[in-house]
């Protein structure tokens, strides 16, 4: 599996562009719709998972719906954020979604011949998802090297995310971390590290 990081938008967001053959699985879809059209190229995009859904996370989503049919997922409890720009902006920039997504409501996906495991980890937002694909974790705002998501925004929740880091007890120690924003780290150096775990 090939992964390609696009760092997009004002708050350079990474969006994940994974490539299987000429199959493509997008995490996140911040900022430039056509950037992200080009690195998709010839290949089929079989669908865009968002790991919450934060301005900074969506804005490229309808474009890139309407140009490649692909569906969408998350989960449902962040689907508040793609309708009300209300409560979903940060220093006066705002993004909604009108493309309706397909909830992600177990613990496994198939999407083209992408296996995904989501893990459940609310805290940044209410909604959020963290993924393993091949054995790589996407894990959006909710870790950061040594870092981790702020909890102050639309349905965060301090104790929920502490919770939800938990889960990184049970992963391998040398499993790569790909994060929303920042540079990638591992799950044995955020155990060490980082002062949030």
């Amino acid at each position: 599996m090939e992964i390609e990081t696009l760092v997009l938008g004002s708050f350079e967001t990474n969006c994940y562009l994974l490539k299987k053959g000429n199959e493509a699985l997008l995490i996140d879809a911040a900022g430039s719709w056509r950037r992200i059209a080009e690195r998709v190229g010839n290949c089929e995009l079989k669908g865009i998972l968002l790991t919450h859904g934060h301005f900074d996370h969506i804005g490229a989503v309808d474009r890139l719906v309407s140009e490649f049919g692909c569906p969408v997922y998350m989960s449902r409890d962040d689907l508040v954020l793609l309708d009300d720009p209300e409560i979903n902006s940060l220093a006066g920039i705002t993004a909604t979604v009108k493309t309706r997504p397909v909830f992600i409501e177990e613990e496994s996906l198939k999407i083209g011949s992408f296996d995904v495991q989501v893990l459940f980890t609310p805290g940044h937002t209410e909604g959020s998802l963290m993924f393993i694909i091949d054995g790589r974790l996407f894990s959006g705002d909710t870790l950061f090297y040594e870092g981790v998501g702020r909890t102050d925004l639309y349905s965060g929740s301090w104790a929920k995310l502490q919770q939800s880091l938990t889960v990184l007890g049970r992963l391998p120690y040398d499993m790569k971390v790909y994060p929303g924003h920042g540079p990638s780290t591992t799950v044995g150096h955020e155990l060490s590290y980082n002062p949030y775990i």
